[in-house]
C-alpha cells in the first residue's frame, strides 16, 4: 500500500457554523468573530479533531493513507494571546497561527509590492510577535501552537498586483519562510523545531510543461520539471543553498536575496538565495494544504506525483501524520 511519507493537510472551505460554535465556546469567549483588525500580524485556527467533514465518505480510505480529519474554526484574539493559547491547551485543542495578508499586500511596506523579498519584513513582523504574542516563551513554542501559516494561496495575492505569477509568489513564500528562520535564531528558539510551516497552494499552476512531458517522469536530481505540480514547485523554489554555504569557486553567490541582483525587475526568471537553510526546514517542517476538496484519487495522485519527483535521499523525510482539514469562518 502507498502511503506518503510526509505530513499532508486536505482543506476543504466549507460553512456550517452553528456546528462550530461548542468548539470556541469552551474557550469562555477569548475566540472572537470576524476579520482581524488593522494592527493584527497574526490570526489563529483552532484545531478540532471531532467536526466537520459531513458530506465525505471516504475518510477511511483516507486514515488508510495516514490521513486524518481535521476541523478549523478560525479565531480573532482580542485579549491576551497567552490567555487564548493556554485555554486552547486545557481543552484539548491545538492552534494554527496564520500570517496576516497585509504583510504581503500593504501597498506601501507590503512585501509582494516591494518586489516579493519578504525576508526583512517577515522577519521583523514575526520577532515582534514572539515578543509579544504568547506564542512562544523561554525558547520553546506554546504547545498548543501546531503550525504556522504563512499565506492561504500567495498565487491569487501576487494576481492581484497585475502581471505576477506564481514563481513570484512561491519566491516570495520562500523569501518569507527565510524571514521566520531569521527571527526563531534571533530569538533562541530550541532547536529542533516542533511547529510545522505551511502554505495554502492551489494543486495545479499555470506552467509551460505538464505531466505529458518526459522530464515530468524524472527526479528534481535528474533534471525533472515541476509542470504544473504546486508542491513540486515549491520544492524548485526551495531548492537552494545559504548564502554562507556557497561555495568559494562562486563566491557572487555569498549574495543572499533575489539572484541576480537586478531579478526583481524579472522575478519570474529569478531564484532565492536564503539566509537560512530553508531547504532543510522544508524537508523537516511542510505541510500540505490542498484547497477545495479533492478526491481521493487525486489526492493520492498529487501525493504519489511529488514522491516520485524527490531525490532518492529525501523520499522518506517527515514521517508525521497527515491531516484532512476543514477550514471554517465567518469571513473571506
Amino acid at each position: 500500500m502507498y502511503r506518503a511519507a510526509w505530513p499532508w493537510f486536505l482543506l476543504a472551505l466549507s460553512g456550517a457554523q452553528a456546528a462550530l460554535r461548542p468548539v470556541a465556546e469552551r474557550l469562555d469567549g477569548a475566540c472572537g468573530d470576524g476579520p482581524p483588525g488593522p494592527d493584527d500580524l497574526a490570526s489563529y485556527w483552532l484545531v478540532s479533531t471531532w467536526h466537520g467533514h459531513a458530506d465525505r465518505t471516504d475518510l477511511n480510505e483516507l486514515r488508510e493513507f495516514n490521513v486524518r480529519p481535521l476541523l478549523l474554526h478560525h479565531c480573532v484574539v482580542q485579549s491576551n494571546v497567552g490567555e487564548f493559547l493556554d485555554k486552547a491547551w486545557m481543552n484539548g485543542l491545538s492552534v494554527v497561527v496564520e500570517l496576516q495578508p497585509q504583510l504581503f499586500l500593504e501597498p506601501t511596506t507590503g512585501c509582494f509590492v516591494t518586489g516579493f523579498d519578504c525576508y526583512e519584513r517577515i522577519k521583523v513582523a514575526y520577532r515582534q510577535m514572539l515578543n509579544a504574542s504568547g506564542i512562544w516563551s523561554d525558547d520553546k513554542y506554546h504547545p498548543a501552537v501546531q503550525a504556522l501559516l504563512l499565506a492561504r494561496d500567495p498565487v491569487a495575492l501576487a494576481a492581484t498586483l497585475g502581471g505576477s505569477g506564481p514563481h513570484a509568489a512561491l519566491l516570495g513564500i520562500v523569501s518569507a519562510w527565510d524571514g521566520v528562520l531569521g527571527a526563531e535564531m534571533d530569538m533562541g528558539v530550541a532547536r529542533p523545531v516542533p511547529l510545522d510551516i505551511t502554505v495554502l497552494l492551489p494543486m495545479a499552476l499555470p506552467s509551460r510543461t505538464t505531466a505529458a512531458d518526459a522530464c515530468f517522469r524524472k527526479k528534481a536530481s535528474q533534471g525533472g520539471c515541476a509542470g504544473s505540480h504546486s508542491l513540486r514547485a515549491m520544492y524548485v523554489a526551495a531548492w537552494q543553498e545559504p548564502g554562507f554555504m556557497r561555495t568559494l569557486d562562486l563566491p557572487d553567490l555569498t549574495r543572499r536575496g533575489f539572484w541576480p541582483p537586478d531579478s526583481t525587475a524579472r522575478v519570474e526568471e529569478a531564484v532565492y538565495v536564503p539566509h537560512n537553510d530553508v531547504f532543510s526546514s522544508f524537508l523537516s517542517r511542510w505541510v500540505q494544504m490542498f484547497p477545495g476538496s479533492p478526491s481521493l484519487d487525486e489526492i493520492v495522485t498529487y501525493l504519489r506525483q511529488f514522491q516520485e519527483f524527490l531525490p532518492s535521499e529525501y523520499a522518506e523525510s517527515g514521517g508525521k501524520h497527515s491531516s484532512l482539514v476543514e477550514l471554517n469562518n465567518t469571513w473571506s
